[in-house]
């Protein structure tokens, strides 16, 4: 073979090695950029305390509202600005709202993926009706509580958060048993967080999902992603946030028995089907757990279309669970 021919072979490798190359870093920079809108989603935004709540008209969901702005201003409830300290030493940040003289149980609020302790204010009269004191609190990376910009780990860190708030409600504001209320992300986290922390005394989870797998499986955005691509970026993602697969609330929830748990889903949720709840409600393992579905509900919005109902399921659960041993 005569130099010549060698020397345009060699070229010719080297080229189709550079365009396997630029092929490779492609494939590498979409899959870090997909882990990436997994936990900075568009809708997402992190504030700081000198920024404030973002503003109510930057919701995306039409059901949060009325309650978007504070407990007083809203509905005239009084209620005090909390700090308190996360595992890891960052600063989480709510809103205290008291009960009745003496109450001894109390609730804590847990709310969604790129929302903040807004998202249970329009449920705050019918829990503060029951005369116990509600903390409403931003988990880390969300409202104005600190965050070093990692964004949503769909109740692996915020899991953590939900174990200090209750130490807060015990420890520093005396209450002797704490619920938790969450919903979507803050559904799953109350169940992560209660199966590993005994502290917690009965848990309320509304339109949880089994593992954040399964949750991004279901996701319009993730359907939109070729499916060679869509493992790799799920694999991804987990191992940012800290997680493994199947290691999610379906994975832990037998751990909470045999305190009390009630599990809630709309049947017309378009963001989480309710078969996740069916599917977690079934590996509870609980005899005395308690499944609901209501018709035409869409996600995190039971109150907003059921309103009595769901006061009078909420009311007799707490009721029922401060009771149990």
């Amino acid at each position: 073979m005569s130099e010549a021919k060698t020397v345009s072979g060699n070229r010719i490798l080297a080229w189709l090695f550079g365009l396997l190359g630029l092929w490779l870093l492609g494939v590498l920079a979409a899959i870090w950029f997909g882990s990436e809108l997994v936990m900075k989603p568009p809708w997402y935004e992190h504030r700081t305390p000198e920024q404030g709540l973002k503003p109510p008209d930057a919701f995306m969901l039409a059901g949060w509202s009325p309650g978007l702005n504070d407990p007083e201003t809203d509905f005239g409830i009084p209620y005090e600005e909390v700090e308190f300290a996360a595992v890891d030493g960052s600063t989480l940040r709510g809103w205290w709202v008291p009960g009745v003289a003496d109450a001894k149980t109390g609730i804590v609020t847990v709310h969604g993926a790129g929302a903040d302790r807004r998202d249970f204010l329009r449920h705050l009269p019918m829990l503060r009706a029951s005369g116990h004191p509600v903390l409403l609190f931003d988990e880390r990376e969300h409202g104005i509580s600190d965050g070093t910009g990692k964004g949503i780990t769909f109740g692996i860190r915020e899991s953590r958060d939900v174990s200090s708030a209750v130490a807060f409600a015990k420890d520093v504001k005396g209450l002797a048993q704490v619920l938790v209320l969450g919903t979507s992300q803050g559904g799953a986290s109350v169940i992560l967080a209660a199966s590993r922390d005994d502290r917690i005394d009965a848990v309320i989870s509304e339109n949880p999902f089994t593992r954040i797998e399964d949750l991004l499986g279901d996701t319009a955005m993730m359907r939109q992603i070729p499916g060679q691509l869509r493992g790799p970026i799920i694999r991804l993602a987990l191992w940012r946030m800290g997680s493994e697969p199947r290691d999610g609330p379906i994975d832990h929830v037998a751990e909470i028995s045999p305190r009390p748990l009630f599990i809630l889903h709309g049947r017309a949720d378009s963001v989480i089907p309710f078969g996740h709840s069916e599917r977690i409600y079934e590996a509870a393992d609980h005899p005395t757990a308690e499944l609901w579905l209501p018709e035409e509900a869409e996600h995190a919005a039971i109150i907003n279309r059921w309103p009595h109902e769901y006061a009078k399921r909420i009311h007799r659960f707490i009721a029922t669970a401060i009771e149990a041993p």
